[in-house]
């Protein structure tokens, strides 16, 4: 997959969060902004705290719109660790903290 539709994955993440929280996705934007979509998705994924996004596109039934289904759909772009991360929390939706 392309740089482009990646690109577009992790805008359609965002813009399926903001429809469901019905809000801005303010702090993951700038966060973006910042690292770039590469490693705030990484930073993400390997932190321990469980994220407002995921956890309501989970309890939406849409894990598959997640950050963490992202980055499982592009493993090439993301060290095997954040893979492997994303991976367990979409395995593992309700266990998360």
């Amino acid at each position: 997959m392309t740089d482009q539709s990646f690109h577009n994955e992790v805008k359609r993440a965002i813009a399926s969060y903001e429809q469901e929280n019905k809000r801005y996705a303010n702090r993951t934007r700038q966060m973006i902004a910042k690292y770039g979509e590469i490693e705030a998705l990484s930073r993400l994924m390997i932190n321990a705290d469980l994220q407002m996004g995921f956890q309501t596109l989970r309890d939406a039934g849409y894990l598959d719109k997640t950050f963490e289904a992202v980055v499982v759909r592009f493993p090439d772009k993301f060290k095997p660790n954040v893979v492997e991360a994303a991976q367990w929390r979409l395995d593992h939706p309700y266990q998360l903290l």
